[in-house]
C-alpha cells in the first residue's frame, strides 16, 4: 500500500523519477528545454514553488513547495509528466508510458535536511561524470541560484531565505568539500 504523500500547504518535498527500465527520458537538448518549459508552465498553474531541480539523462530530481491548499503538488507533476510523455511520444513516434511509475515523493519537515536536499540534487550530474562543477550542468537550477541564468524557474526568495545571505548560499552550492549526506 502506498504511503500517504502529505501535500499540504507550506509542505516541501523532493520528487523524483526515472525513464521506465532506467531508460534515457531526455535524448538531445530539445527534449530537455520541453521539460522545463513544461515545468514553468505547470508550476504557474499550479502555483507551486520549486525550491532546486536537476534534468539527469534519465531521470529528473524536483524539491518544491505547496503554496496553497487547493492546488496540489499530485495535480502538478501528474500533469507534468502527462504532458511530457505525451510530447516524446508524438516526437519519437512511440506509444505507452515513459517513466517507472508514479512520482516518488520525500516529505522534507526537517528543516537541516532543506540544505542538503538541495547539495544532493544539484550534485546529481558531478556524481554521474557529466560536470565538474554543478554550475557547469546546463540542466540544473544551479545557475540561477549562482545568478548566472537570467530565465528563473526556482523561487529564489524562499531558497534565501533558509540561507544567511545570498553569499552563503552561492558559497554551499559550490563548495566540493562539502558531501551530501542526504539519502532518498
Amino acid at each position: 500500500m502506498d504511503e500517504p504523500r502529505n501535500f499540504y500547504k507550506n509542505t516541501f518535498h523532493h520528487l523524483y523519477n526515472r525513464g521506465v527500465n532506467k531508460q534515457v527520458i531526455f535524448r538531445d537538448k530539445n527534449d530537455y528545454q520541453y521539460f522545463l518549459r513544461k515545468l514553468r508552465e505547470y508550476k504557474e498553474k499550479w502555483s507551486i514553488s520549486i525550491l532546486c531541480y536537476c534534468l539527469m539523462p534519465n531521470h529528473y530530481h524536483l524539491f518544491v513547495r505547496q503554496t496553497t491548499h487547493d492546488k496540489s503538488i499530485s495535480k502538478f507533476v501528474s500533469e507534468l509528466g502527462n504532458s511530457f510523455t505525451k510530447g516524446m511520444n508524438k516526437k519519437y513516434k512511440r506509444s505507452g508510458v515513459l517513466f517507472e511509475g508514479k512520482v516518488k515523493s520525500k516529505w522534507i519537515e526537517d528543516e537541516t535536511y532543506f540544505k542538503w536536499v538541495i547539495k544532493y540534487i544539484l550534485e546529481n550530474p558531478l556524481k554521474a561524470g557529466l560536470a565538474r562543477h554543478a554550475i557547469d550542468y546546463e540542466f540544473s537550477s544551479a545557475k540561477e541560484l549562482i545568478g548566472g541564468n537570467d530565465e528563473t524557474i526556482t523561487d529564489l526568495i524562499t531558497l534565501k531565505s533558509y540561507f544567511e545571505s545570498l553569499n552563503s548560499l552561492k558559497e554551499f552550492v559550490m563548495d566540493r568539500k562539502l558531501v551530501s549526506n542526504y539519502e532518498i
